[in-house]
C-alpha cells in the first residue's frame, strides 16, 4: 500500500525548519519588559513573528545558547549579579534550572568555550571575569576561576577603574579574551579546558580613551575590537605575542556627524569579508569591507536602524538576515544582508519588545 501522506509531511517538516527561533535579552522595568522573549524568523523573507514571553528574569541583558539547543544562559545585570541557567522546552518556554553568582557587579556578557563545558562571564562594574562549569544537565556550578582587573585610563568619568565588558574564547580554545573598557586593553588569558583555569598571558593595547567593548574573532589571528567610547573599530593580528598594537583603527561614523555616539556590537560575517557594528546616537549599523590578507578595514557606510539606540544584533543561522534591537524604541528589526554589495535592506516590520539588548538564535 502506498504511503500517500509521506511527501506532504516531509514538505511540511522542511518548511517548518525554515523558521528560526531566537531569544531576546532585555532590561526589565515595571510596565516594560518582564524578562526573556522568544521570536521566530522566516529566513527567506526576514519577517519576524510577534514576540512572546519565554521566562521572567531580572535584567537578563545578555544571553548564550548551548550547541545542542537544549539550554539557554543569561546574565542578571544587577549588583552582586547572577548567571541564570534555563532549559528550553518543546513549546519554546524557558524553565529556570539554577542561578550562580557571577563573581562581580553588573555582569554584562557571557560566552561558551568550544567544548560547551565552561562559560566565561564579564562583570562591568567590578572589573572582574569568571569561569563557570556547565553540567550535563545544563545546571551551572560555582566559579572555578576569577580574575580582578586593576588600573584606569584617561577618561575620569568612564575609565576611573576597570570595566570588563566582554569575554571571547579563541578558535583553538586555548585562550580567553577579556575586553576592558576602563583600561583600554584586551587582556588575554591562557585557558585550560580540563580545569577551567586561566592565567594572564598577553595584552592588546587600544587607543587611549577608546573604551574597548566587544570583539569579533576572524581567521589567522585577526581580531576586530569595537571601541565603545571612540565609536571605532581596531584591527589586530594576534599570534601569541606578549603585547600588540592595532594594525588600523577605523571610525564607525561619518566625519561630519556632530552628535554624541557610542558603539555597542560588532559582528564578522562567516565569509570574513564583511564586518558590521552598531552605533548608538547615530542610530545605525556600520558596514565595512574587511581584508583577511592585510587586516585592512574600509568603511562602506551606514544603514539607519529605523529605531533609537541600537544595542546587540546577530546574523541568522544562514547569515542572510541581520536582526537588531533598538533599546529606546522598544523594537526589534531585521535586514536582508547583501555580502557582495556590502548592503543591508530593511525586511519585514519591526516587532515590539521592551528594552531589547541581546538576540541569540537557538543553535
Amino acid at each position: 500500500m502506498k504511503r500517500v501522506f509521506a511527501l506532504p509531511i516531509l514538505i511540511t517538516t522542511i518548511l517548518a525548519a525554515a523558521d528560526r527561533v531566537a531569544y531576546i535579552g532585555t532590561y526589565t522595568k515595571p510596565g516594560g519588559s518582564k524578562g526573556i522573549y522568544r521570536v521566530q524568523l522566516k529566513e527567506s523573507t526576514g519577517e519576524l513573528s510577534e514576540p512572546t514571553l519565554a521566562a521572567e528574569s531580572e535584567n537578563p541583558s545578555f544571553l548564550a545558547t548551548s550547541k545542542g539547543g537544549k539550554f539557554l544562559y543569561a546574565v542578571n545585570e544587577v549588583r552582586n549579579g547572577d548567571v541564570s541557567a534555563f532549559s528550553i522546552g518543546a513549546d519554546g518556554k524557558l524553565q529556570l534550572l539554577n542561578k550562580v553568582k557571577s563573581k562581580g557587579d553588573a555582569p554584562c556578557h557571557l560566552n561558551f568555550d568550544k567544548t560547551g563545558k565552561w562559560i566565561a562571564v564579564a562583570n562591568y562594574s567590578s572589573g572582574t571575569a569568571a569561569i563557570l562549569p556547565v553540567g550535563p544537565d545544563g545546571k551551572l556550578g560555582e566559579a572555578v576561576a576569577t580574575v580582578q582587573h586593576k588600573g584606569k585610563s584617561v577618561n575620569p568619568a568612564r575609565q576611573e577603574g576597570p570595566h570588563a565588558h566582554s569575554v571571547n574564547f579563541s578558535a583553538d580554545n586555548k585562550f580567553l579574551f577579556v575586553a576592558d573598557l576602563g583600561l583600554d586593553e584586551i587582556k588575554i588569558y591562557s585557558f585550560d579546558a580540563k580545569t577551567g583555569a586561566i592565567t594572564e598571558k598577553s595584552v592588546l593595547e587600544l587607543p587611549k580613551g577608546g573604551g574597548p567593548r566587544h570583539l569579533a574573532l576572524g581567521k589567522d589571528g585577526l581580531t576586530y575590537v569595537l571601541n565603545e567610547m571612540g565609536s571605532s573599530v581596531s584591527v589586530f593580528r594576534w599570534k601569541g605575542e606578549p603585547s600588540a598594537k592595532p594594525i588600523t583603527t577605523v571610525s564607525a561614523i561619518p566625519a561630519d556627524f556632530k552628535g554624541n555616539t557610542s558603539g555597542a556590537e560588532v559582528v564578522l560575517h562567516p565569509k570574513g569579508s564583511l564586518l558590521l557594528s552598531s552605533n548608538r546616537g547615530h542610530d545605525s549599523i556600520s558596514i565595512y569591507r574587511a581584508s583577511t590578507l592585510t587586516g585592512g578595514l574600509q568603511l562602506l557606510g551606514q544603514q539607519p536602524l529605523g529605531g533609537k539606540v541600537p544595542r546587540g544584533f546577530v546574523l541568522s543561522p544562514e547569515a542572510n538576515v541581520l536582526v537588531a534591537g533598538a533599546q529606546n524604541s522598544d523594537q526589534v528589526v531585521s535586514f536582508k544582508v547583501d555580502v557582495a554589495g556590502g548592503k543591508l535592506t530593511p525586511a519585514g516590520k519591526p516587532v515590539n519588545v521592551g528594552s531589547p539588548v541581546c538576540i541569540r538564535f537557538v543553535k
